[in-house]
């Protein structure tokens, strides 16, 4: 069973994780389909109530500011939004300079060297090639 440290954050921590990836999914000004499906998968992940997954859709037109968001947040917090703000950067197939600098951001409130950075970046190059080895198992491309 795949557990997350999403799932023993408190309700403002989950809203605040949350918030931090639409922030993200907005930074390039073109929400696509694929940011939406990561964003809602990991709200699921985080066991979000349905309620404020509705309030936090409707942030996706006009996000919160990132720096009233990493104010309040704790670097636990921080970090694993850190990680997940790279895969929902990357889920289009290409990094946008604008999500980029709110990444940079993330990981400096939350305490990241850039060595650690580097190392997160690898792990979401390696982690899609691994996903994409299953379609070739399975014959889909």
């Amino acid at each position: 069973m795949y557990v997350d440290l999403t799932v023993d954050f408190t309700p403002d921590e989950v809203k605040g994780y949350a918030q931090l990836m639409i922030i993200v999914a907005s930074a390039d000004g073109a929400l696509v389909k694929e940011e939406l499906a990561i964003i809602e998968a990991m709200m699921g992940r985080a066991m979000m109530h349905p309620e404020m997954r509705v309030d936090l859709r409707n942030m996706l037109e006009k996000p919160p500011q990132l720096k009233l968001v990493l104010e309040r947040l704790t670097p636990i917090v921080l970090k694993v939004a850190l990680r997940d703000a790279i895969l929902v950067a990357a889920v289009d197939g290409e990094y946008d300079s604008e999500e980029i600098k709110i990444i940079k951001q993330i990981a400096k409130a939350a305490g990241v060297k850039k060595s650690q950075l580097s190392a997160l970046f690898e792990w979401v190059k390696a982690g899609w090639e691994w996903h994409i080895q299953s379609f070739d198992h399975l014959g889909l491309v």
